[in-house]
């Protein structure tokens, strides 16, 4: 059976989160960019364990009454297998818990399942930047009135 357990993140779980950030994003974060999360006292950092192993990650920011995510990163072995949703799931439940009423994030054009994934769970497209990724690959920014 399997067991899923969502945990604030530790300095501890870093190199594990910077190797899965590494192998499994096409947007990679250096390692100083996750410690600097887990200092921002508006920083939301949450890892997901499957039965004890780490398989992925969320960010998002709080200011006042809005939230960014700033990603959700599953480890390749373990995407599709709707941890990714999971995670995004549980992060919109705890943000309404919170009475925040818009969540906002960007989403590179490219990544048509987590673009499907946003649009499921009701955001919509409200902007792009264009080139905005060091890829020149365009940035799709969604929201989500809640």
């Amino acid at each position: 059976m399997e067991n899923r357990e969502i945990k604030n993140c530790t300095i501890e779980n870093i190199d594990n989160i910077y190797e899965i950030d590494k192998t499994s994003s096409s947007y990679n974060w250096k390692k100083n960019m996750f410690i600097d999360e887990l200092k921002n006292k508006n920083s939301f950092f949450k890892v997901l364990y499957i039965n004890d192993i780490i398989v992925g990650y969320i960010i998002y920011h709080i200011i006042i009454d809005e939230a960014e995510i700033l990603n959700i990163v599953i480890d390749n072995k373990y995407k599709r297998q709707a941890f990714g949703k999971y995670l995004l799931e549980q992060a919109l439940k705890t943000l309404s818990e919170k009475n925040i009423k818009t969540i906002f994030l960007e989403v590179g054009e490219k990544n048509i399942p987590a673009i499907n994934l946003y649009l499921q769970f009701g955001f919509k497209e409200y902007n792009k930047r264009i080139n905005y990724y060091k890829n020149k690959e365009t940035a799709i920014l969604m929201k989500k009135i809640l």
